[in-house]
């Protein structure tokens, strides 16, 4: 039995057993700029996940793995960035046509973003994780460096700059999961690079072949979202089971 078909019977029996809540929000950044999301409410309370998405899809790459999280136990949050699905409006209609101004607010608006997670009273705002595709690959090792409260981070066809590095490298407790494919060749070595670099014993790495570009690599390999929800079940324990006390 491969792994897809583990996690689909764990989906099905979890969804007799809760009800998770899902609705379309509004996240406002610091400029007072409003955000389009996603939020899905675990029924009884959980850790709380984000997905940054890629900057040639929206929010609704993830809808499926936010299901698959959100019925393992976890409250999600996607959202779209400047100039993406929900969120393009004034200067920001068109990522192509503001490129440089969306990527200096990313970093604000991923704040944003997880200041609306752990305000919401099913999150346990303490166990935090965050899953980043391609240009959010750098977003989400930056979080996890301002957020000590982001647990583990699952990175997909991308890298990050020098501090973000750094931040791996000095990270001992942060369990860092990357994939990518290997005709992907600068995203492939970026994300061998990063977890290269993370002293966590429990880090780990899957290069596919033939598998497309951060999300889009869901389609031709149906057992990584799958993988990523296992990864997050182990590293981020629902129940706060293997977690340091301070954050149960």
């Amino acid at each position: 039995m491969n792994r897809l078909c583990v996690v689909c019977m764990l989906v099905v029996f979890a969804t007799v057993t809760s009800r998770g809540e899902q609705r379309d929000v509004r996240v406002t950044a610091a400029d007072g700029f409003s955000l389009g999301g996603t939020f899905h409410s675990a029924e009884k309370g959980g850790p709380g996940i984000l997905l940054l998405h890629q900057c040639n899809a929206d929010r609704h790459i993830y809808d499926q793995l936010a299901t698959m999280l959100n019925v393992a136990g976890y409250n999600v949050l996607t959202f779209d960035f400047r100039g993406f699905g929900g969120s393009r409006a004034g200067a920001f209609m068109d990522f192509g046509a503001a490129r440089q101004s969306v990527t200096e607010r990313m970093p604000g608006d991923v704040d944003a973003a997880l200041k609306f997670l752990t305000a919401q009273s099913t999150v346990n705002g303490r166990a935090l994780g965050v899953v980043g595709g391609s240009c959010g690959v750098n977003q989400a090792v930056h979080a996890s460096r301002r957020h000590p409260e982001i647990r583990t981070i699952v990175l997909l066809s991308g890298g990050t700059d020098a501090e973000g590095e750094a931040h791996i490298k000095r990270s001992p407790n942060l369990p860092v999961f990357a994939a990518a494919s290997e005709e992907d060749t600068d995203a492939a070595a970026s994300i061998r690079k990063i977890v290269g670099l993370s002293t966590n014993s429990y880090s780990r790495v899957e290069v596919f072949k033939g598998a497309g570009h951060a999300a889009s690599m869901f389609a031709k390999q149906p057992d990584l979202e799958a993988d990523i929800v296992i990864w997050f079940r182990s590293n981020l324990p629902v129940a706060g089971y293997g977690l340091p006390p301070a954050i149960r």
